[in-house]
């Protein structure tokens, strides 16, 4: 028992000489990519989000300290959505979910359909179980996007871990923040990867990314969204590759016009809908390219790294 014990400090003793030595000798590479599709002439748009991690030596790229997208100027969340009726707490969906189990249900079914979560907490007759519910409630409306990541968790795990994200619009979470994204992580439990290992299988975490409005002196970024970096359950990971589409939040409007009264009661109404959605359009200049901006900070003697990628203004037109 005392042999093998020395033996696993020693391995530790190893592991800690070695990583600096192969975060040093790293050479990360971070790309990343918009798509702006879908665009409607009300403007509404969906915006398709990739990223790529790598290290050109096949090691473990360095720790990620800092990472931050700048949006193109113009590119706001309207003030309509700014309001707590649509904010999800998701730390707090993710610990009712957990409260709450289905065995026979994978977690990650669970969160894209919260119907079944909001029938069990109708039937509770305990306060803290209404707030719970009113909070799922606000959540399921105001899911705005979901995706798939790959996540690096080497030298524990050797094989990437493959999980869903869903993003919720959020409250600010941090000072001076707009609003946030509240995104909840889970590992897919369809790789056998996660079904296999029971302390992957059974981490799910909640985070924010939050929007902050913060222009550029050159005039080209806006709002800037920090988004979380850091240990996950005390393991540093790097995410290798992450796919999003968000389609955002749309509320629809109704105005209503009396066009004919008799008797002191209209006989004939005028209705008008419009779409009002959560951000709006990115201003166009003169050159007909808006530009995203990526942030990755490392510590030194890492260099940081910045990318800019280029896309056409998209074309509201009715």
């Amino acid at each position: 028992m005392e042999a093998n014990l020395k033996r696993i400090l020693l391995a530790f003793a190893v592991l800690a000489v070695l990583l600096p030595i192969a975060i040093a000798q790293a050479e990360p590479v971070q790309e990343f990519s918009f798509q702006l599709k879908d665009v409607r002439p009300d403007g509404r748009f969906t915006v398709v989000f990739t990223s790529r991690t790598f290290d050109t030596t096949g090691g473990i790229p360095p720790i990620l300290r800092q990472n931050l997208l700048r949006l193109p100027v113009g590119a706001k969340i309207n003030k309509t959505f700014l309001r707590s009726k649509y904010y999800c707490d998701g730390a707090k969906l993710l610990a009712t979910l957990q409260e709450n189990p289905q065995s026979s249900v994978k977690f990650y079914t669970r969160v894209e359909n919260l119907n079944p979560l909001i029938k069990t907490l109708k039937k509770s007759k305990l306060a803290s179980d209404r707030k719970k519910l009113a909070n799922v409630k606000t959540c399921k409306s105001v899911l705005i996007g979901r995706g798939t990541v790959q996540v690096d968790a080497r030298p524990f795990i050797n094989e990437l871990i493959p999980a869903k994200i869903y993003l919720f619009f959020g409250k600010p979470t941090q000072p001076g923040a707009v609003a946030s994204f509240s995104i909840l992580g889970v590992p897919d439990e369809n790789a056998a990867i996660v079904r296999n290992t029971p302390v992957v299988r059974d981490t799910r975490v909640a985070l924010s990314a939050n929007f902050f409005n913060d222009p550029t002196p050159d005039g080209r970024f806006g709002y800037k969204l920090v988004l979380p970096t850091g240990a996950i359950q005390g393991i540093n990971i790097s995410v290798a590759e992450v796919n999003v589409t968000t389609k955002g939040l749309t509320l629809t409007k109704k105005k209503v016009t009396c066009l004919k009264r008799k008797k002191g009661k209209c006989r004939k109404k005028k209705v008008k809908r419009t779409n009002v959605f959560w951000f709006t359009a990115p201003t166009c200049p003169a050159s007909g390219k808006i530009d995203f901006e990526a942030f990755y900070g490392y510590d030194p003697p890492q260099p940081n790294i910045t990318k800019d990628i280029q896309l056409s203004c998209p074309k509201f037109s009715r």
